[in-house]
């Protein structure tokens, strides 16, 4: 299992001292550590997730490609029992490369374009324009997207329709 927490603790449900530390940290979250121990639980010891993002109504899973398939199971049945076991909606997100995550985040919306910005600060800021109408189509609130894509990457993004 490729899981934010060691594999110890997603077997016996309770945390060590290195995966208390990051949960204390905010480097993972509660929902890491539960969705960590529900696939254990329900013996899917071949799969692995990144991060856990709660967005309101929905749960979105953020996977590396090679596990999306094993995720999602044979006509969606693992979506499905991860939905009845975490009690909202789930989505899952590839994120092997950031343009087709970000696709997938605001799907079924598209991407009209992404501007690498340097800041007079040094920092870079990503600008990610959807096309003109798009935003009633986005599944989630264009805050919600910000905030997933910048914590998958680090840098401060702007998500504006052209």
């Amino acid at each position: 299992m490729e899981i934010p927490i060691c594999t110890g603790c997603a077997k016996t449900g309770v945390l060590c001292s290195t995966c208390e530390t990051k949960l204390g940290k905010g480097e993972i979250s509660e929902l890491d550590v539960e969705l960590a121990k529900t696939l254990h639980e329900s013996g899917h010891d071949d799969v692995g997730f990144e991060r856990v993002v709660d967005v309101g109504d929905s749960i979105m899973i953020l996977t590396k490609k090679k596990f999306l398939g094993k995720l999602i199971g044979k006509g969606g049945e693992n979506l499905r029992m991860l939905s009845n076991k975490l009690g909202k909606n789930v989505r899952i997100v590839g994120t092997e490369n950031l343009q087709d995550t970000i696709q997938d985040l605001i799907a079924p919306a598209h991407i009209s374009s992404i501007n690498k910005v340097y800041l007079s600060d040094g920092k870079l800021l990503q600008r990610i324009k959807i096309r003109k109408g798009d935003k009633s189509r986005l599944r989630m609130d264009l805050q919600e997207i910000q905030k997933i894509i910048s914590s998958l990457t680090k840098d401060k993004i702007e998500l504006t329709e052209e």
